[in-house]
């Protein structure tokens, strides 16, 4: 059976590749071992942003002074919602993946050789091989971390509990603090566990610092700086961690595993197929391999970004390469989000990363206190922080707000295009509106310029 293009894996990074190839007149097959979405779909955006919707109307309910009484809460409901959207969304990937002719096959591949894969009892060949197949949680070695109860996000998206009595998550990364902030307003009590001085250690750390005091305020027990010893079983399970020399233990229902991803590269190439691999299948900057006509996108490649929109642009890049087209996106410029509340949104360079770059920058921030919009909202603190170089070209954006997701494409859009603090300063912003604050930072920093 011969194609043009074969997709391993139909998450973000395979699906929208597959579409694009097909589009472009490629006979495009595509081999998907789970359902059809990949990790986001299935256990992780998708789902965490749906609960996360309906615990923060929870919360604004909860903490607004227009209503009298607390709220009952249909937590069955919310599921259902949210099991609702992911199937929606799933089925429409499917319609989508048909409507184009391409082949879908349920299975696990393995490349044997360029432009050859094997799956069941059948070989297929093509002259291109796209290898999307994610990623899988990073489990580190902590004493009885296989007890029962400990779970991953993987585990925890496959089963999950409407109700959880105490909840102990280890790793205050984006996974960690999102999974705190759905539990939390369910009435359960939470511990976040973070090794690092504090939460989302890979973010500017302004931002990792406010948002702990925010999930403290909201009952949430952040320890930072904690070194989780061990897990055992004692009415429940409980957690031993130290923190400045001193051990604590922490009683839990379940633990939660959230220390990161690492490439699923398990059984995917034949082992007389020699492709480069170090921590992830290495790719150069099309996304082909050390093998000729291979590729490779997404949460499996090395050094990479790890967020669903990063591998979709992969994937697209790396099909366009094949067809001899330019890359319709730049894969260099790669906003990333936090839906917590308020939302996080960061792109491009931290003032410590440029600094570590040798570039000279300033920063300016605006917070969103007197942002007439958050008022309204009962918006928690926030702020908007960009960094640009003395000649005022933005070169990276933090933000926590409220709609950062939304805001922070802005600042994504004038790093591609090489925009200035400037040129950025003449767009007028609407009133009443979130997006006043990033008119508002922009005019700062282009008159400290003038």
């Amino acid at each position: 059976m011969k194609y043009d293009l074969i997709v391993i894996g139909g998450g973000p990074g395979g699906y929208p590749a597959a579409l694009y190839a097909a589009k472009n007149g490629y006979r495009t097959i595509l081999f998907e071992q789970g359902e059809l979405g990949g990790t986001c779909l299935n256990r992780g955006c998708i789902p965490t942003k749906a609960l996360l919707h309906g615990t923060e109307l929870i919360r604004e309910v909860r903490s607004s002074a227009l209503f009298t009484s607390e709220p009952q809460t249909d937590t069955a409901a919310l599921f259902s919602k949210k099991d609702s959207v992911v199937e929606t969304l799933r089925n429409g990937i499917g319609t989508s993946l048909t409507g184009a002719k391409v082949e879908v096959v349920n299975g696990r591949a393995m490349i044997t050789g360029p432009g050859t894969v094997v799956c069941g009892t059948e070989q297929y060949e093509a002259e291109h091989i796209l290898v999307a197949a994610g990623a899988k949680p990073a489990v580190l070695k902590i004493e009885g971390a296989s007890l029962p109860g400990v779970v991953t996000s993987d585990m925890l998206f496959a089963d999950m509990p409407e109700k959880i009595g105490k909840l102990v998550i280890i790793g205050g990364g984006v996974i960690g603090c999102e999974i705190a902030s759905i539990y939390s307003e369910l009435g359960t009590e939470v511990t976040i566990l973070e090794y690092q001085p504090y939460l989302l250690p890979l973010l500017d750390r302004e931002i990792g610092r406010n948002l702990q005091l925010i999930l403290k305020k909201r009952n949430v027990n952040v320890q930072c700086g904690a070194e989780v010893l061990r897990i055992f079983a004692e009415e429940g399970l409980k957690c031993t961690y130290r923190t400045k020399g001193k051990e604590t233990d922490v009683p839990a229902d379940m633990v939660l595993l959230c220390t990161g991803r690492r490439a699923d590269t398990q059984g995917l190439f034949a082992d007389t197929l020699d492709v480069k691999t170090d921590r992830g299948i290495v790719t150069d900057e099309n996304f082909e391999t050390s093998v000729k006509g291979i590729y490779a996108v997404g949460d499996v490649i090395s050094r990479t970004a790890g967020l669903a929109h990063a591998a979709t642009a992969q994937g697209i890049r790396a099909v366009a390469h094949m067809l001899g087209k330019n890359a319709p996106a730049d894969t260099a410029v790669i906003p990333s989000c936090v839906y917590t509340s308020p939302e996080i949104g960061c792109v491009g360079l931290t003032q410590e990363e440029a600094a570590a770059r040798g570039m000279q920058v300033r920063t300016k921030k605006v917070t969103t206190y007197s942002n007439a919009r958050s008022m309204i909202t009962d918006a928690e603190r926030g702020f908007v922080k960009i960094v640009y170089r003395e000649d005022g070209l933005l070169v990276g954006a933090q933000l926590m707000c409220e709609r950062a997701s939304d805001l922070i494409a802005i600042f994504a859009d004038a790093i591609v295009q090489g925009l200035s603090v400037q040129q950025m300063a003449r767009v007028i912003y609407p009133h009443p509106s979130f997006s006043e604050t990033v008119g508002e930072v922009l005019e700062a920093a282009a008159q400290e310029l003038i």
